[in-house]
C-alpha cells in the first residue's frame, strides 16, 4: 500500500464552503420592545421640551396614558395616539387659540390638579400634522400594533404587586 505524506486529508479540502445565514425575522416580543422605545424617546423629548418652557409641567407618565389612550377604532393609530399627545399638551400650554368655552363639555376635566381628557375630544389638525412630523423624525413608520398591551408602556404605578400574607 502506498500512503503519501498526506493521508492525514480525505480530499475534500480544495471545496470552497459557503456559510448560509438565514434572514431572521424580528421576533413580535423584540419588535415591540423596539418600537415601545422609539415611543417613549418621543414622549421623553416632548416632556422635556414643554417642562422647559412652561410652568404646568408634564410627567411622562402623563404622556404614555394619554399616549394609550388614543387607541381605539381609527384608521391611522399611530397617528391618532400621537396627536393625542400633541394635543394634550396643547392644552396645557394654554394655546389661547384654541381654549373651549365649556372646559369640562369638550372632554376635559380637572381631577385634583391634572387635566385629564375624555375620550370625546378629537385633535385638531395641527396635532395631526405636528404627528406626521413625529412619526418621521422618530422613525416610527412601522407602526402595526392594535392595543397598547401590545407595547412595553408600563410604569411602576401601572403595576399591580400582590403579597403572600401569613
Amino acid at each position: 500500500m502506498n500512503m503519501s505524506k498526506n493521508s492525514n486529508k480525505l480530499g475534500f479540502e480544495s471545496i470552497k464552503s459557503r456559510v448560509y445565514r438565514p434572514k431572521i425575522k424580528k421576533k413580535p416580543l423584540e419588535k415591540s420592545l423596539i418600537f415601545s422605545k422609539k415611543i417613549i424617546a418621543m414622549l421623553e423629548s416632548k416632556m422635556e421640551e414643554h417642562n422647559k418652557t412652561h410652568n404646568k409641567q408634564v410627567k411622562l407618565v402623563d404622556l404614555k396614558r394619554v399616549y394609550k389612550s388614543g387607541f381605539n377604532n381609527k384608521e391611522d393609530l399611530n397617528k391618532e395616539t400621537i396627536a393625542r399627545v400633541n394635543m394634550y399638551l396643547r392644552v396645557l400650554r394654554g394655546d389661547e387659540s384654541n381654549m373651549f368655552n365649556n372646559f369640562k363639555s369638550q372632554g376635559f376635566e380637572i381631577i385634583g390638579n391634572e387635566i385629564v381628557i375624555k375620550g370625546n375630544l378629537s385633535p385638531m389638525e395641527s396635532d395631526y400634522i405636528q404627528a406626521e412630523k413625529d412619526i418621521n423624525k422618530y422613525k416610527l413608520e412601522t407602526f402595526d400594533f392594535k392595543s397598547h398591551e401590545e407595547l412595553y408602556l408600563e410604569d411602576e404605578e401601572d403595576r399591580v404587586t400582590t403579597f403572600d400574607l401569613e
